[in-house]
């Protein structure tokens, strides 16, 4: 039993370590070689929503295609596609075009904040404690990680907060959409799809062939490879492996090392600022991850002691 949740606690973690290097090889794209958001996020869908189809394929077999078949299915996969996948996507490489990866990560972390409050509308019922802590906590440390403490200040460009914040909005509904298909379909078919569907979408606005003042070289071609093979496909197959033995709960809380870790390549690779203030900023609104995924736990705790 040890040795299986040591496993599945290194394959969450490592997925959220593939998730800060594509963040990173993002920057990369975008600083050295010249690239935007649009570019990148049409490149990624496309290709790792192909690999996704194609391994379904020899998986599923021509069940893959079985999410077609039914008008709410269609529908429902359009929608997250569109909006969840290609928004997701496009906002958060944005953010990350105009600030830096370790940035457009804390802030997409946001989204936790969104479910709350919209589960919250939705159940027309206050959060509860725990979950209250975690808005307040998440508002503390976007205050203090765009202002450093000085209201009349930003730390990195309004536009940039405005997409990130856009950004986990969108996060937020692309992590609750899917709830039903994926009871219906497995995540393979359910991503591969979306992933196909938001990059289809995208070559309307920029096609994968318009490097848009790019220069593709080597250093570049194997940054985007990273992003797809080690950034979608790897860190998707780790982090659902991490979820299947140690379960959804555990698994958010080992790969929210994903913050944490885009920070240290962003500080070793680009050098970017990233002082102590910003850790403490960091560290509140990564800590929303926690006590959501905890709450449960606690909760129980107190009922047996009451």
């Amino acid at each position: 039993m040890k040795d299986s949740f040591f496993k599945g606690a290194f394959m969450a973690t490592f997925g959220g370590i593939c998730w800060a290097l594509s963040a990173t090889f993002g920057q990369y794209l975008f600083q050295v070689g010249g690239f935007d958001a649009i570019w990148l996020t049409t490149v990624r869908l496309l290709s790792a929503g192909i690999i996704m189809l194609g391994i379904s394929l020899i998986k599923n077999g021509k069940s893959t295609f079985d999410i077609w078949k039914d008008k709410r299915d269609v529908f429902e996969i359009l929608i997250y596609g569109f909006l969840g996948m290609a928004g997701v996507q496009l906002t958060y490489f944005g953010c990350i075009q105009l600030s830096n990866a370790a940035t457009g990560t804390i802030l997409q972390y946001n989204g936790s904040v969104f479910i709350i409050l919209y589960l919250a509308l939705r159940n027309l019922k206050w959060p509860s404690k725990y979950e209250i802590l975690a808005v307040l906590l998440a508002i503390g440390g976007l205050f203090i990680l765009s202002t450093h403490g000085n209201i009349h200040t930003l730390v990195f460009s309004k536009g940039a907060l405005i997409i990130g914040l856009i950004s986990a909005g969108l996060w937020a509904f692309y992590s609750l959409e899917p709830r039903r298909m994926l009871n219906k379909f497995d995540t393979l078919r359910v991503n591969g799809w979306g992933m196909l569907l938001g990059g289809i979408l995208m070559i309307f606005i920029r096609q994968p062939w318009d490097l848009g003042g790019g220069v593709l070289d080597l250093k570049c071609i194997l940054a985007t490879a990273g992003v797809v093979l080690l950034g979608t496909i790897l860190s998707f197959f780790c982090y659902l492996e991490g979820v299947r033995i140690i379960g959804s709960d555990l698994a958010a809380l080992y790969a929210a090392v994903e913050p944490l870790a885009t920070a240290v390549i962003g500080i070793v690779w680009f050098h970017i600022a990233f002082g102590f203030i910003d850790w403490i900023g960091a560290a509140m609104i990564v800590s929303t991850v926690f006590i959501i995924s905890l709450a449960p736990r606690w909760q129980k705790n107190e009922t047996r002691l009451t």
